[in-house]
């Protein structure tokens, strides 16, 4: 590969191994999330689903791990949506699995392998180029709320106490235009390679932060592979005009990726599309939860892998979803309603009434 100026079929073939790469880096430092045998529930998206137990579960996720290995080797349009079809039920299984890194990569490689072989290179580079503009455009997008500018304030007042108040609260009003602008001027020829250069930086001090603050670590092969594919799609591309990525060869195939980087992240800003799904990054939208247990017949008739998780806080007894997730999957918990809805459920279970009114009281947290 001329790293100075990769072709265009160059670029689609390495952005896939980094995706693969970053897929099988972030599902081996969480190896249980792929099961359905352990000690934190899975949770399905639909009831009467077929659930694989011990041993398939295991069978199911070594031949996708395996499948996608194979990828890097013998790139081919039937493996790659083979590939996308069976993480699209992987999830339907357990939507804790829908974490935003596994969806890049899953979204990266239907973009490249859904078109037809005689497809030309730039039209699907254009059409991947649309997953890297939608992740920094729609999570400054997402950003533009009263909650994220109080949190951001704060932590910088607390990490940055020495710069003045005044400059502090002028960067955190800029913050999600900056990351807007990320995304739009990749598109731009005048702008781009400032754009990348800003985005390498600005994973860079992100994984470097990570390391420091010593949590995270699953996150950083997604930072890596968009340090690594930010650079390779963007650097040396040369285009006509903006709405080529949009509306050059548009077609059905195109139009599903559109769809998935357009359409429904913008349907997120009325509540019709899971935040993470739709690039909401760091925005204070997301909302974490603490199961709080009111009942004491209840905590008591619960099991060891979930009793182990109840912490005495000012008297009240609370599970936090994100520490019991974390420890079992290696993955924060999936956050959308409908899933501490559904955890919110399991615990009550062990109950012997558990529709008796009051038993717990779902708390938000962090905003």
């Amino acid at each position: 590969m001329n790293l100075s100026n990769p072709t265009d079929g160059q670029k689609l073939k390495y952005i896939q191994i980094l995706a693969v790469l970053g897929f099988l880096a972030a599902s081996f430092y969480a190896p249980k999330l792929w099961l359905t045998t352990k000690e934190f529930p899975i949770i399905p998206l639909f009831d009467n689903l077929y659930i694989p137990t011990n041993p398939i579960d295991s069978i199911l996720a070594w031949a996708f791990m395996g499948s996608l290995l194979l990828l890097i080797f013998k790139p081919n349009r039937i493996l790659g949506l083979t590939i996308v079809a069976t993480y699209t039920y992987l999830c339907f299984v357990d939507q804790n699995r829908l974490q935003p890194y596994f969806y890049q990569s899953i979204l990266t490689i239907l973009a490249i392998n859904i078109f037809p072989k005689n497809t030309k290179p730039r039209t699907i580079l254009y059409t991947v180029a649309l997953i890297f503009f939608a992740t920094y455009f729609w999570s400054g997008v997402h950003k533009i709320n009263e909650i994220f500018y109080e949190q951001w304030m704060h932590a910088l007042t607390k990490h940055f106490s020495f710069i003045p108040n005044s400059l502090l609260e002028i960067f955190t009003h800029f913050v999600p235009f900056i990351e807007m602008l990320m995304g739009i001027f990749l598109l731009i020829n005048y702008t781009r390679k400032f754009a990348v250069l800003s985005i390498l930086l600005m994973h860079v001090i992100i994984t470097a932060l990570l390391f420091y603050l010593g949590y995270g670590f699953n996150v950083v092969p997604w930072n890596v592979q968009n340090i690594a594919s930010v650079y390779i799609l963007f650097w040396s591309l040369k285009t006509v005009s903006v709405f080529n990525f949009f509306l050059l060869n548009i077609d059905q195939k195109k139009c599903i990726i559109l769809i998935f980087t357009v359409l429904l992240p913008f349907s997120n800003l009325f509540g019709y599309w899971d935040h993470l799904l739709s690039y909401s990054f760091f925005s204070s939208k997301l909302k974490y939860y603490t199961i709080e247990i009111n009942d004491e017949k209840l905590k008591n008739q619960l099991p060891s892998h979930i009793t182990k998780y109840i912490r005495n806080t000012e008297g009240k007894y609370l599970i936090y979803p994100n520490e019991w997730a974390g420890e079992v999957n290696r993955v924060l918990f999936y956050p959308e309603d409908r899933i501490i809805h559904y955890l919110d459920r399991y615990i009550k279970s062990f109950s012997e009434t558990p529709d008796k009114e009051g038993l717990t009281t779902l708390n938000i947290y962090n905003q």
